[in-house]
């Protein structure tokens, strides 16, 4: 069977462009990881940062003890994060997971080595009766 050179060349050029594809796809998502409340019990015994990115009023009605207020929706959120040291592990939170999720996101193309999301959120440790500052 014979091949076109075209063809071998449209095939090297799908293989190679499927290699590029996953490869950078897969790079951000070594950078973070989702963790559970039980994980995240187990971080706080570590050397962390603990970023709470929900808003003011959310954050001084409760929040998990030892967290350093970020807001998520603060138009400075991406500034504010560069006072913090890169090559220390942050674990980010906020009531739910969906704002932590995206933080997550801006941390990465900030150059953080570390991330860890508590998808359950605020919400999550309070139900399960952990302590909390106020």
């Amino acid at each position: 069977m014979k091949l076109k050179k075209s063809g071998i060349s449209s095939l090297y050029a799908m293989y190679l462009c499927t290699f590029l594809f996953l490869s950078c796809g897969s790079k951000g998502q070594e950078l973070t990881k989702n963790v559970t409340a039980e994980e995240l019990k187990e971080l706080i015994k570590t050397e962390i940062v603990l970023i709470d990115v929900r808003t003011p009023n959310e954050f001084q009605n409760g929040r998990i003890a030892g967290a350093k207020l970020i807001n998520y929706r603060d138009s400075n959120f991406a500034q504010e994060i560069q006072k913090l040291d890169k090559s220390t592990p942050v674990v980010v939170y906020c009531a739910a997971g969906g704002r932590s999720t995206g933080a997550t996101k801006i941390f990465q193309d900030a150059g953080f080595k570390t991330i860890y999301n508590y998808t359950g959120g605020f919400s999550d440790w309070l139900k399960r009766g952990e302590p909390i500052e106020k």
